[in-house]
């Protein structure tokens, strides 16, 4: 027993439709960012459907991030129906990490303002590998500093 909220993902897998995930390597990315991370930065992190593994990166770190849980977001912002302005974010992250265009990246990573970027086993699930390894050649170019790296998460961060 213990009142630590993330000491269950230490041990704990979570089977994903698209694959299992073994929490552990988020639980050590996410705690790097607790410790690390001073003020209020906006973090991209990848999408899944509603009631999955997603958002995990905001939750448990407290920092905003460019788009939040899926139906959280309607609800809030929109109340029932359709929602354009969800609807852009959650395309524009899926760009974001989907396509290996450096320049568009760039362009989206500066409208949203963000200063880090995760990428661990669910964005690896869920997004072509050629969008993710763009992250890599970003910080050749140096447009992107990797700041952390265990065996399955990065964090990279935009060099403004």
């Amino acid at each position: 027993m213990t009142l630590d909220g993330m000491a269950y993902m230490q041990a704990a897998t979570y089977d994903d439709p698209n694959g299992e995930i073994s929490l552990s390597w988020d639980a050590q990315g996410i705690a790097w960012l607790q410790e690390n991370i001073d003020g209020s930065p906006v973090i991209l992190e990848g999408l899944t459907p509603m009631y999955r593994w997603g958002s995990r990166v905001s939750i448990y770190t407290g920092l905003p991030t460019v788009i939040g849980w899926d139906w959280h977001q309607r609800q809030q912002r929109c109340g029932i129906g359709p929602c354009e302005s969800v609807d852009i974010r959650l395309a524009e992250v899926e760009q974001m990490y989907s396509t290996p265009n450096l320049a568009k990246t760039a362009e989206l990573l500066e409208r949203y303002e963000v200063d880090y970027i995760y990428v661990g086993e669910v964005e690896r699930l869920y997004y072509p590998a050629s969008g993710l390894e763009k992250f890599d050649r970003m910080v050749e170019d140096g447009t992107l500093w990797l700041d952390y790296e265990n065996q399955r998460v990065k964090v990279y961060r935009v060099v403004h």
